[in-house]
C-alpha cells in the first residue's frame, strides 16, 4: 500500500473519507478472505472504534460489504466483489438525477447562459447513453452474472 497515494484511494471512492476508502481498499485486496477488524486497525494504524464507525458510514452510503461476528466473537469484514461496480452505478444514478434537474430548468432570457445549459444537458445525455450502452454490453456478456458466481475462501 506504500505505493498507492491516499488521494487515489479517496478519489476512487468518491464521497467517503480517507479511512473508509483505505478499509475498502484493504478488504478488496484481501478478497475473498475475511479480515478481523483488529488486523485492519493495526495495519491502518487507526483505533478499532474508528474502523467500526467507518464501517457504519460505508453501510449507510450503500456500499456492499460483509460485516459479521465469527464463532470466536471476533468482528470481521469481507469485501463484496461488486463494490467497485457499485461506484459506477452510483455515478450513473447521479448523472440521471442531474439530467432530470437539467430537464426541469426553464431557460431564461440570457442566450449565452441558455446555450451553456443546453451544452451541459447534451453532455449528460450523451454520457448516460454511453453508460447505458456499456451496461447493455456487460449484461449481454453476462459479466454481472460471472461476478455473482461463488468464490472459494
Amino acid at each position: 500500500m506504500a505505493n498507492i497515494k491516499t488521494n487515489t484511494l479517496t478519489s476512487a471512492r468518491r464521497g467517503l473519507d480517507n479511512t473508509s476508502s483505505k478499509i475498502l481498499h484493504e478488504i478488496y485486496c484481501a478478497y475473498p478472505k475475511e479480515i478481523p477488524l483488529k488486523e485492519i486497525s493495526k495495519k491502518l494504524e487507526v483505533v478499532e472504534r474508528t474502523i467500526q464507525s467507518s464501517i457504519k458510514k460505508i453501510n449507510q452510503y450503500g456500499v456492499p460489504i460483509e460485516y459479521k461476528i465469527n464463532k470466536n466473537k471476533e468482528k470481521i469484514i469481507r469485501a463484496n466483489i461488486k463494490e467497485p461496480i457499485s461506484w459506477i452505478l452510483k455515478e450513473k444514478i447521479a448523472a440521471e438525477n442531474m439530467l432530470s434537474l437539467f430537464e426541469s430548468i426553464e431557460l431564461n432570457g440570457n442566450e449565452v447562459a441558455n446555450n451553456k445549459k443546453i451544452i451541459n444537458k447534451r453532455i449528460y445525455t450523451e454520457y448516460l447513453n454511453s453508460l447505458n450502452d456499456l451496461f447493455d454490453k456487460w449484461s449481454s456478456l453476462r459479466l454481472f452474472e460471472k461476478l455473482d458466481q461463488p468464490t472459494s475462501k
